[in-house]
């Protein structure tokens, strides 16, 4: 390391440290930013922090400094670790690498208010008094200086109460200056104050109809994005808020909440940032409503109408609303308003009926929660039984009894949804054999739960159900007696001779568990062919690596036969790879190839992963020429694949500066 490199850590930073440190996606965000010129007027402050302007949504002020590792301050909303200070160290080693000069952070450099305010929160700043050493990122001390705890806030509110009047307001004016949203934040407040809420309701509707007709997309295979900024909606929204106007908050929110559900309909956005936009103004829509000067069950009925068309949880907010504890005659109030709306609601005929039944059920939902705060228990089971042929909540219902004590009442209704729901709403049937299950459990029956679980495995032949039946038979005494059969029947496919007798006979399964009944007759596919898969998760689970490998080719060979491509080869490797390195290799050889082939960003992600675990498998068996021969073939094959070349680099723990 030469003596720049150990005075300055920067140059000596790797691909490996920066990715540990910022994340792959960030780390490859960053460099796209870095490539389209975003980052300007870089520059170092006396303490050796990098500073810079870096263009995304808008322009942030971005530090980035080493304090016992990489740390980095930002004004963008994610605050440290971000794209905006990858950026940043990427372009100054590349200043770096060109010999272009970087000049020193200038004195009256706005970026040193903003970044000594934000730097607040981070251990080892100026401002957080975490610990004996402190580094101020932009300030003029080159060394760590030690400096007694003190409050985050202490140093900045400080300076502030010390200002005069005239002093204050020449420093706000200068603000408003600079940002045009200070100014308009203020502009608001005197609005409000001087008349009403009437002209920022105004504005704040023309906002929200203005946003929400942007256009919304984000890419996530190239990190490309154009997402609406609703900035000012919030912004007027807190206002509003503030100055004691909560119920121009809820008007707007209503509007929001239609035009922001139209916009996320039309939207192509991957990463689900629009409706994050949205649901942080739904946030205080939430907020205003717990203040609103309206009656207590109009408020409620207005966070329940917005849960109800609320299609893409914009709504999470609600959960503070619900955390106050409201009178039973407003839960009352509440209950009959919308057993109005459930006599007018109508379940429609075609596609429309299920999107029609699922609005209905949560109509219900509600109706009974009402109920229940108002006292009027009988009412809402009786509800519960009224609907259940309409909106198919048997479990709902089958609860409920459950509850209230009429358990035989329950288990009638549980073979009667089963017969309702077993084939065309196979999820529902699941649920309610689940109920029965556990209330046999409960009593003691532990045969008849092991029977369930048993029919479960045979309507749905799977590792999971299998280790489900073992754990059940044996807590029933029944494994050591069925263990062979069950076995048998994976191996070959074939149920057991005896599965059920006639219609009145409850017959058994596996010779020893009884059929409980609750599956239909013709719901059994027998698939005539072995269950290689979940014999191959049985010997890893029993760390059984030889018959891993037995089942595996016999899986291969079945595969091939019948044109299909699926083998769990990424367990099956990390299951064997110790007493059968050259199979592991293999497998991950082909994936790492394939994958590299397919020329998408996430196949790359993917095909690195592998060549990790090539090379881990490698080293320790002393075979590193071996591995070094193979990543130049790597890197032969795919010469042209830039981004993946990128991450080469990166999984090879490369210097930047030497890339």
């Amino acid at each position: 390391m030469t003596e720049q490199e150990m005075l300055d850590p920067f140059l000596d930073l790797d691909w490996t440290a920066l990715e540990d440190w910022a994340g792959s996606r960030t780390l490859s965000r960053g460099r796209q930013y870095q490539r389209e010129g975003r980052v300007h007027e870089l520059v170092r402050s006396p303490n050796e922090a990098i500073v810079a302007w870096v263009d995304g949504a808008e322009r942030y002020a971005t530090a980035v400094y080493f304090d016992n590792g990489i740390r980095s301050v930002c004004t963008c909303p994610v605050g440290s670790g971000c794209k905006h200070a990858v950026a940043v160290i990427l372009e100054y080693l590349a200043l770096h690498k060109d010999n272009r000069p970087i000049r020193e952070l200038p004195a009256d450099d706005s970026r040193r208010l903003l970044l000594d305010d934000g730097a607040e929160s981070i251990p080892g700043s100026s401002q957080s008094g975490t610990g004996p050493d402190h580094l101020r990122i932009t300030g003029s001390i080159v060394k760590k200086k030690t400096a007694k705890p003190k409050k985050s806030h202490l140093s900045l509110h400080h300076y502030l109460s010390e200002l005069t009047k005239e002093d204050l307001i020449g420093l706000l004016e200068d603000l408003m200056s600079e940002y045009p949203q200070v100014r308009q934040d203020v502009s608001d407040r005197k609005s409000v104050a001087a008349s009403d809420a009437g002209p920022v309701l105004e504005a704040l509707l023309s906002d929200i109809d203005s946003i929400s007709c942007e256009e919304a997309w984000s890419n996530s295979w190239t990190g490309e994005s154009r997402i609406p900024d609703y900035t000012p909606v919030r912004k007027r929204m807190e206002i509003l808020l503030e100055m004691g106007h909560p119920d121009a908050v809820v008007e707007a929110g209503s509007i929001l909440l239609k035009n922001g559900t139209a916009q996320i309909e039309q939207s192509e956005d991957d990463e689900g940032e629009t409706a994050g936009e949205i649901a942080s103004c739904m946030d205080l829509v939430f907020l205003a409503l717990l203040r609103s000067s309206r009656p207590g069950h109009e408020r409620m009925l207005s966070v329940i109408h917005a849960e109800l068309d609320d299609e893409y949880d914009l709504c999470g907010g609600a959960e503070k609303f619900w955390e106050e504890n409201y009178p039973a005659s407003e839960w009352g109030l509440v209950a009959d308003r919308l057993l109005r709306e459930l006599g007018e609601h109508r379940v429609k005929p075609g596609k429309e009926a299920f999107s029609s039944k699922y609005h209905r059920d949560r109509l219900v939902s509600w109706i009974v929660t009402a109920l229940d705060h108002a006292g009027r228990d009988r009412e809402a089971t009786d509800l519960c039984i009224a609907e259940v042929d309409l909106t198919d909540n048997y479990p709902r219902l089958i609860r409920r009894l459950i509850r209230t004590g009429h358990r035989d009442e329950a288990v009638t209704w549980i073979k009667r949804g089963i017969d309702a729901t077993g084939k065309s709403l196979t999820g529902i049937a699941a649920e309610l054999r689940t109920i029965q299950r556990e209330l046999w459990e409960k009593e003691g029956d532990l045969i008849h739960a092991a029977g369930l679980r048993a029919g479960e495995f045979l309507d749905r032949t799977s590792f999971l159900t299998y280790r489900q039946l073992e754990k059940s038979a044996r807590a029933a005494g029944a494994w050591d007696s069925m263990e062979g059969a069950v076995r048998q029947f994976l191996e070959t496919g074939k149920l057991p001779a005896q599965r059920r007798g006639d219609r009145n006979d409850t017959g058994n399964i596996f010779g020893s568990l009884p059929d409980t009944g609750l599956f239909p007759r013709d719901s059994i596919r027998v698939p005539g062919s072995p269950f290689f898969d979940i014999l191959i998760d049985i010997a890893i689970a029993e760390k059984r690596p030889d018959e891993v490998i037995i089942w595996y080719d016999k899986l291969r060979e079945v595969s091939r036969a019948r044109g299909s491509f699926y083998h769990p080869d990424d367990k099956v490797a990390d299951a064997v790879f110790e007493q059968f390195p050259d199979r592991a290799l293999g497998i991950w050889r082909e994936k790492a190839e394939r994958l590299a082939k397919e020329a998408r960003p996430k196949s790359y992600e993917a095909s690195v992963s592998y060549l990790k675990k090539i090379r881990a498998l490698m080293k320790k068996q002393g075979r590193e020429d071996e591995w070094e021969d193979y990543l130049a073939k790597m890197r032969g094959l795919h010469v042209r694949k830039k981004r993946f070349l990128e991450m080469l680099m990166v999984f090879e723990g490369k210097k930047i500066l030497q890339s």
